[in-house]
């Protein structure tokens, strides 16, 4: 198991802002407990070095996501990241406009259902 002593967090926090420009207040928080912010960092770094998707797609799928659940922090961080991997201005709102069309969908697929249960 990992002590603090095993565990460099100024090398975390190095790769951290090669990747987001700066260092999310998520990650800042999580190095109080460094073998948290380690496992933590290394899935968000397996899925980041997974190619099967590009660098760009990855952060519109990541602003999609964040719009759905209104997440405002992890949007403005993932609208930075895309910017710098040259999305448009134009890819940037589709992708909030996709997110916020699941989330529309996802409340009226659940309220309709209700609603449709309540007329029987």
């Amino acid at each position: 198991m990992n002590t603090k002593e095993d565990i460099n967090v100024d090398e975390i926090f190095q790769k951290i802002e090669n990747y987001f420009g700066f260092i999310p207040k998520i990650f800042q928080v999580l190095a109080e407990n460094p073998a948290t912010l380690k496992a933590y960092y290394e899935k968000v770094e397996a899925i980041n070095n997974n190619d099967s998707l590009s660098p760009l797609t990855k952060e519109l799928v990541a602003i999609g996501a964040a719009s759905t659940i209104g997440a405002e922090h992890c949007l403005l961080t993932h609208l930075k990241v895309a910017k710098a991997f040259g999305a448009t201005h134009d890819q940037l709102l589709l992708a909030i406009l996709m997110g916020a069309l699941i989330a529309e969908t996802d409340a009226l697929a659940k309220s309709l259902r209700v609603y449709e249960d309540f007329k029987e």
